[in-house]
């Protein structure tokens, strides 16, 4: 079937008009209305709101309200929640439950909903297939064993009775109840097949559906333009890694492995860091006390537009994140071209990373040490042969064009929508509205909660540059609808 066709309205779903073709309303839960920052799960909503579109179905977006947004940075279809600020995540709000936005997606009559979101935002998703007979999917964005510890401040995430409490109960906790939350839908998609398993044994019982993320050819394979990094970044050896400045992403890590392995035994390697974050200046202080300020340069947030020029002037894509349910800019840099040197990571990282056939994998062990040794000795033998980095670099651009194809992602998504509609049909849960009343309570605690605890770290600063991010409707899919933002040079560490 082609993926610009739509399935016929199945029998199993007699809300729906059989005059019309299936489905004709497709619902998306995001964490986000406005995209302030960074971020993949969000680009990837991005991507299916334009690619649905365009194949003539409407799509609307279903988040928090940010009362700091433009209409011209919002989706046209969009259904907006009352929300609450994340007060130490500037651009972060969390939707709130009201009756007015039941109503209003009530009348949206939907016909498949696709929940992209972390939060319990997920609630309207399982309201609506208990409600209305919507079919429902959830998104896996997380990995929340990860996450934690980016709302704690410093002192607290410390101390490890506090660590144990979080790994040996809150998080176990969170782990059943996002499985619970995904029983009540009609399958479950994760962006790797190790995330498959990982939620198989946690009590997932619907179907599973692996589709890793696409890459946007619009975006990517444009010529890639000026270079972007600092002129003291010679061309040989300039490291790059893009993520958020988070403790997830395991950045000190990659400092500190750059300053003992691979500094001292390549005098003009440079190690480029493009992304913002609450840690920031922590990474930066860190590379200081590294001794290696003046060869790392924090060149800040950065446009989804600006990345082709990072990684086609670049020479390696490090990675030391274990965080990742996928990683989209890993794919980003395979896509361009760029071999990457990643930490094995059993998950989305891992599924995208081919040991020698696209770049370098470094199993991880209980010696950290010994795996931070490997990890910088294969950079090192990579900056030293040039050849093998073009071999790599081929097989990276081959194998991203198969695994990325934004056709193939579609598709994907039409099978799943289609074995989603099969279930909602075989296992029905019809309920009153009444009886979302403990979801409903629950998601005002967790989301009340979340917003309190984000009062006691201190505000961050998550994009201090002010850079902006594309919207959801000034890129048509094959070009800008204006023109791509410059790109800044990178500023060192003072």
């Amino acid at each position: 079937m082609s993926t610009s066709q739509w399935f016929d309205a199945p029998e199993s779903l007699p809300e729906i008009d059989r005059g019309r073709r299936w489905p004709h309303q497709i619902g998306i839960l995001n964490d986000y209305v406005r995209i302030p920052y960074a971020n993949g799960s969000s680009f990837a909503s991005q991507f299916l709101y334009r690619e649905f579109t365009k194949r003539g179905h409407t799509v609307t977006i279903v988040g928090p309200h940010d009362p700091t947004s433009r209409p011209d940075q919002l989706p046209e279809e969009r259904v907006e929640l009352r929300s609450l600020p994340l007060k130490n995540h500037p651009g972060v709000y969390l939707p709130l439950p009201t009756a007015a936005a039941f109503e209003q997606l009530s009348r949206r009559d939907l016909d498949i909903v696709l929940g992209q979101t972390g939060s319990e935002l997920a609630v309207i998703g399982t309201w609506l297939r208990a409600t209305r007979g919507v079919p429902f999917l959830c998104v896996n964005t997380i990995h929340l064993p990860s996450v934690y510890n980016v709302i704690l401040p410093d002192r607290v995430n410390e101390d490890p009775r506090i660590r144990q409490l979080f790994d040996g109960g809150v998080i176990p906790w969170l782990e059943r109840h996002s499985a619970d939350v995904y029983n009540q839908g009609d399958g479950l998609i994760v962006l790797s097949g190790g995330l498959a398993d990982y939620w198989r044994k946690r009590g997932v019982t619907v179907p599973i559906h692996v589709i890793p993320r696409a890459i946007e050819p619009g975006i990517f394979d444009r010529a890639p333009g000026k270079d972007p990094f600092d002129p003291r970044a010679k061309p040989g050896a300039r490291l790059l890694v893009v993520c958020r400045h988070t403790r997830e992403k395991n950045v000190t890590r990659l400092l500190e492995l750059f300053a003992r392995w691979i500094a001292p035994a390549v005098p003009d390697a440079t190690l480029t860091l493009v992304g913002d974050g609450p840690d920031h200046e922590a990474f930066r202080e860190a590379a200081r006390t590294l001794g290696v300020g003046a060869r790392c340069f924090f060149p800040g947030e950065h446009s989804v537009s600006d990345m082709p020029a990072f990684y086609a002037h670049a020479d390696l894509f490090v990675y030391t994140s274990l965080s990742e349910t996928y990683g989209q800019v890993v794919s980003e840099a395979l896509w361009c071209g760029l071999p990457v040197v990643a930490l094995a990571d059993g998950m989305g990282v891992s599924q995208q990373v081919e040991h020698d056939v696209n770049g370098v994998l470094v199993s991880r062990t209980s010696d950290e040490r010994a795996a931070d040794w490997r990890f910088g000795n294969e950079v090192l033998a990579l900056l030293r042969d040039p050849a093998r980095r073009r071999r790599l670099a081929e097989g990276a651009r081959r194998l991203a064009r198969v695994r990325s194809d934004p056709a193939l992602s579609v598709s994907r998504y039409y099978t799943a929508f289609s074995e989603a509609a099969r279930h909602c049909r075989e296992h029905p849960t019809r309920v009153p509205g009444l009886g979302h009343a403990f979801p409903i309570a629950r998601w005002f605690a967790v989301h009340g909660l979340l917003a309190a605890l984000g009062c006691v770290r201190k505000p961050a600063v998550v994009n201090r540059h002010q850079r902006s991010q594309i919207d959801w409707t000034a890129f048509d899919g094959a070009g800008f609808k204006s023109g791509p933002r410059p790109v800044r040079l990178c500023d060192p560490v003072a």
